[in-house]
């Protein structure tokens, strides 16, 4: 299908490739047009006029951080060495000092937790942040380093004269054109723009997760008590098994000051295969027999959804044409709970790439490369490509989560039950109780699959 793909690309870039009357005649040239307003793409233009470059920034919402609700966690680190002290300006819920994990059946949960009061010092480790808060701070950043800031304004397609990008194209009611010596595309998951400029590939549907969330309200002091938090601390528990319903996919608590976020997810391909409604999947969650008093006495003030791609390093598009990058999510930069940091990441190096470029007076393809090169010399690209082989894993082994989640509770359950048998015929009778929920070589060949993933 790729191959097709390709070989229509290139008749279509010989034909090239807008039907759009383009009129460059008495209009503003800007060094780089960035379209998407999210982390990858504020950073970008952040950094591309803190050297100096003429930014323009377009968000199709009506502020940044519109179309998303809820939080996530922000790791320190990979942000401070881009923001240095960010947690002096950009307003964080909480300090991240507990990272859990619940593997969970209908009725039973293996926890494993660790905390340390060393998260708790500068430079920390995470943090829990509001999405909207986040893309704010981004953006007025941006806005402070000179990048010129439009809201409401939705790309359709980019331009083009013959293969090299020469602007963008607004839709209605606007309907206008802007034109720039470089095209940085941030516009997300599924980028809409990208497909349609003939520059990438319709996502697959076994590549991209849709994951839906809420935010519940609840006083300060009832989530210290309940999840066992000193003042100002938080937790991020990562949730296995029972809340994907017999599907891979992943489901996560953050804890913010005043309130609580729970989001569940898989591929739009496994939602599409079960019948399941996403909003389901919340419910089952919320009403766990574990959850449920987690959650007594709050109000859901948001409940929304966002796509996520996650095919990992294989599903990965080309990045890089003449006169345009593309960034962030709509990059397919996405490697497992690292999804912002890699966006803002790319937003710099494609920052680095654009000022090189603009230096030589050169945007082709080969001297845009430089963004592709960084990528790959850092962490970003080195991570995903050792996570490549894990994407193709869990689509070989659908059953690896929810399978797996009942073996270990029901293993934790047999060895916590007290028996009036010997201690040796219990061992025996707990093998064979085991065995037959999945056979030995059976699981054997399972975790030889997981072992060779992991090493890369």
């Amino acid at each position: 299908m790729l191959k097709h793909w390709y070989q229509a690309k290139k008749i279509a870039e010989s034909e090239k490739k807008s039907n759009i009357e383009i009129d460059t005649s008495n209009v503003k040239k800007y060094d780089v047009v960035v379209v998407g307003a999210g982390p990858a793409g504020a950073s970008a233009a952040y950094f591309m006029a803190k050297q100096g470059l003429d930014v323009l920034l377009l968000e199709r919402g009506p502020f940044p951080g519109a179309k998303v609700c809820g939080g996530t966690s922000l790791i320190a680190e990979h942000t401070h060495k881009l923001f240095p002290n960010f947690w002096d300006e950009c307003h964080c819920e909480r300090i991240v000092m507990q990272q859990a994990y619940w593997i969970m059946t209908e009725d039973s949960l293996l926890s494993t937790s660790f905390q340390s009061l060393k998260f708790t010092a500068a430079p920390y480790n995470r943090f829990t942040v509001k999405r909207r808060v986040l893309y704010q701070w981004l953006v007025d950043k941006a806005i402070s380093a000179g990048v010129t800031f439009q809201c409401n304004y939705k790309v359709s397609e980019v331009l083009f004269d013959g293969s090299q990008a020469i602007g963008v194209q607004i839709s209605p009611p606007q309907k206008k054109q802007f034109f720039a010596d470089i095209i940085v595309l941030a516009d997300g998951a599924n980028s809409m723009v990208a497909e349609k400029s003939n520059l990438v590939p319709r996502v697959s549907p076994q590549n991209i997760s849709l994951y839906v969330k809420e935010t519940i309200f609840l006083p300060a002091n009832i989530i210290e008590e309940r999840f066992q938090l000193a003042y100002g601390y938080g937790s991020v528990i990562g949730l296995m098994g029972y809340p994907t319903a017999g599907f891979n996919g992943t489901s996560s608590i953050h804890t913010f000051q005043d309130s609580i976020n729970i989001n569940v997810g898989m591929t739009i391909s496994d939602f599409s295969i079960s019948g399941i409604r996403p909003y389901e999947l919340l419910s089952r969650i919320k009403s766990h027999p574990f959850i449920q008093p987690l959650l007594v006495g709050g109000t859901v003030v948001e409940y929304g959804a966002s796509v996520i791609p996650e095919g990992g390093y294989y599903a990965i598009p080309e990045i890089v044409h003449p006169g345009l990058m593309i960034i962030g999510d709509a990059a397919s930069l996405v490697n497992g709970t690292h999804g912002i940091n890699l966006a803002m990441w790319s937003g710099f190096f494609a920052a680095q790439a654009a000022y090189e470029s603009k230096k030589k007076r050169d945007f082709s393809a080969k001297k845009l490369f430089l963004y592709r090169t960084l990528l790959d010399e850092s962490f970003v690209m080195q991570d995903l490509k050792a996570n490549a082989k894990i994407a193709k894993l869990q689509q070989d082994l659908p059953y690896l989560f929810d399978l797996y989640s009942k073996i270990a509770n029901e293993t934790a359950f047999q060895i916590s039950k007290v028996y009036t048998m010997p201690k040796k015929a219990k061992r025996i009778f707990i093998f064979k109780k085991i065995t037959s929920m999945q056979p030995l070589l059976k699981m054997a060949s399972d975790i030889w699959k997981v072992i060779k993933v992991v090493r890369g």
